[in-house]
């Protein structure tokens, strides 16, 4: 179900062509749109399937700890290097870019399994975790027996996901191209999840990559693996990730000013300021403009915020969940290749343009671009907060009372009033 940040009185009246929302496109005509080609190509697929898988796999959550999961197919070889790629979408691809790519990535579900049944003799489920290994798109066959769900599914977590199948039966049509690294950890049942995610990562694989073997339960020490729901294998890559990262940045020196970076893309504005400190600290600010989806009135919006320190979190970030996750780790990512350890304060700002939840995935890319983008330096803190506080809609002393970096008083501050 699409969320749109109007009201039905305005959408009648408007009829997807005058834009009375203020979109440059109207998101039920797009959802519509993007499914056109599926809806067409479904006859002619009848009761079984012959195609490219990029690869990818869907766990599903519910029924947990009974899960249903299997591999991810695509209509077509169009753009099958892409479509489950979101580390490499943010610098060409637009929010109906990208609701159209996943409109034709298929999911092919088997019955539910228990998360322990990593071993299972199951076809299905030996098929998709063999295909998930593979460095390049793989042929599938699948048959099955039930109408598909004609949908398209959008979630905060995860990027947007096609039409279901329930399948009788997978199999693979094609040879999997397997990275020997890849292959190397997998078969290492002795290897611990943690690190095996860590190697991965250090060896090149993408956050994305990595994402898809922890969730198909081929990481970590054999009697310990599990498949891993597919939104929950997301923030947990990222978190274990960053947490890595956290040692290394506590053995650099601190920076010597304050840096601001920002990127814009989708309607969401990313501000990031590096603090110089000498401990690491990371608070993450999150907001809805007025009459965006998530704010659709004309009040003032509320700002969710989670926060650490030195020590990292001890709990689940409930305010800013997966979203908090993504972008530590660019922030952390950046703070290694700097060589130099830093307190950060980062601000999200979306705007009514972003009217589908597209996944986490452009929070992390969203960031990281940020990072890399050209930077403004201050010698104070109150020059920067000023900078950032002509580009943002929110008085900056509402993100103050929010968050406990910028309250934190330093021994600096006394000597200077005395």
């Amino acid at each position: 179900m699409v969320q749109v940040p109007v009201n039905k009185d305005l959408c009648l009246k408007c009829k997807g062509g005058k834009f009375l929302c203020g979109l440059s496109y109207c998101p039920i005509i797009l959802r519509t749109k993007a499914l056109l080609p599926v809806r067409k190509a479904l006859p002619k697929l009848k009761n079984e399937y012959y195609g490219p898988s990029p690869p990818s796999l869907f766990v599903g959550r519910y029924g947990y700890p009974n899960v249903r999961l299997g591999p991810m197919a695509a209509l077509n070889w169009d753009d099958i290097q892409m479509m489950d790629e979101p580390d490499h979408w943010q610098t060409n691809l637009s929010l109906e870019d990208v609701v159209n790519l996943r409109a034709k990535l298929f999911r092919f579900m088997a019955e539910p399994v228990s998360v322990t049944d990593v071993s299972s003799s199951s076809r299905i489920l030996e098929i998709t975790q063999e295909q998930i290994q593979a460095s390049t798109p793989v042929q599938l066959e699948a048959k099955f027996s039930k109408k598909p769900q004609l949908d398209l599914k959008f979630d905060q977590y995860t990027q947007p996901m096609g039409i279901r199948f329930r399948v009788d039966s997978v199999k693979l049509a094609s040879t999997p191209k397997i990275n020997f690294k890849v292959d190397r950890i997998v078969s290492d049942t002795d290897l611990k999840a943690i690190d095996a995610v860590t190697n991965l990562y250090d060896d090149k694989s993408t956050v994305t990559q990595i994402t898809r073997l922890f969730s198909a339960g081929l990481l970590g020490q054999e009697k310990q693996r599990r498949f891993v729901p597919t939104r929950w294998s997301i923030t947990a890559v990222d978190d274990v990730l960053g947490n890595n990262l956290r040692y290394k940045i506590q053995d650099y020196p601190e920076i010597n000013n304050y840096i601001v970076f920002h990127n814009s893309y989708l309607d969401n504005d990313f501000w990031v300021l590096f603090l110089p400190r000498r401990e690491w600290h990371f608070d993450y600010h999150e907001t809805w403009k007025k009459m965006s989806a998530w704010n659709p009135t004309s009040s003032p919006p509320g700002i969710l915020t989670d926060s650490e320190g030195p020590n990292g979190r001890k709990s689940y970030a409930v305010n800013t969940v997966g979203g908090y996750y993504a972008a530590r780790l660019a922030v952390q990512e950046k703070l290694v290749q700097m060589r130099r350890k830093a307190a950060v304060v980062a601000f999200r700002e979306v705007g009514k343009g972003y009217a589908f939840p597209l996944g986490v995935w452009q929070v992390r890319e969203n960031m990281r671009h940020a990072l890399r983008n050209p930077n403004k330096t201050f010698t104070t803190l109150e020059q920067a907060l000023e900078f950032i506080q002509s580009h943002i809609t929110i008085p900056i002393k509402y993100y103050r009372r929010k968050s406990p970096l910028l309250r934190q008083k330093l021994l600096d501050d006394f000597f200077k009033k005395k």
